[in-house]
């Protein structure tokens, strides 16, 4: 018989010599997307490194995680400043402070004169002994030996 079939050991050196074209070309593919999902995720990193987040410590690892926002170094850092995280201090709104009450005290004040009596030094260097200075500040709402 000249149509023998070939033996075990004949079908497995051809099978082995034959190129398995389809599965050379998914391991192509799936290296392909392994990179760029790499590359993407290098390109986050950039981004978010360029928007002063610092990706190795633990709130920049979860800020990256949760951030769903735009790609852009300005959206991201304005989000991170706006959460702390940027090293820089936020800046929250200040109210608005009026401050009429206290010019209208300062205003009242220039105009109030001198509280204490301008000729009091006069009169105490015109005492002549401790009852007639005791009785001078008394006169003018001063205390005498008062317990503090």
């Amino acid at each position: 018989m000249t149509d023998e079939m070939p033996t075990e050991a004949e079908d497995s050196v051809s099978q082995e010599s034959k190129p398995n074209w389809r599965r050379d070309m998914e391991a192509r593919a799936k290296a392909g997307d392994e990179a760029v999902a790499q590359l993407a995720q290098l390109q986050r990193e950039l981004s978010f490194r360029d928007a002063g987040v610092d990706p190795n410590t633990k709130q920049g690892q979860y800020f990256m995680r949760g951030y769903d926002g735009e790609m852009t170094a300005d959206a991201i850092r304005a989000e991170a400043a706006e959460l702390g995280l940027t090293g820089q201090p936020v800046q929250a709104e200040q109210p608005q402070v009026d401050y009429g009450a206290e010019q209208r005290i300062a205003m009242a004040a220039d105009d109030a004169g001198p509280v204490a009596n301008p000729d009091l030094n006069e009169l105490i260097r015109l005492t002549n002994d401790e009852a007639e200075l005791r009785a001078l500040m008394e006169a003018h709402g001063h205390t005498w030996n008062a317990a503090v």
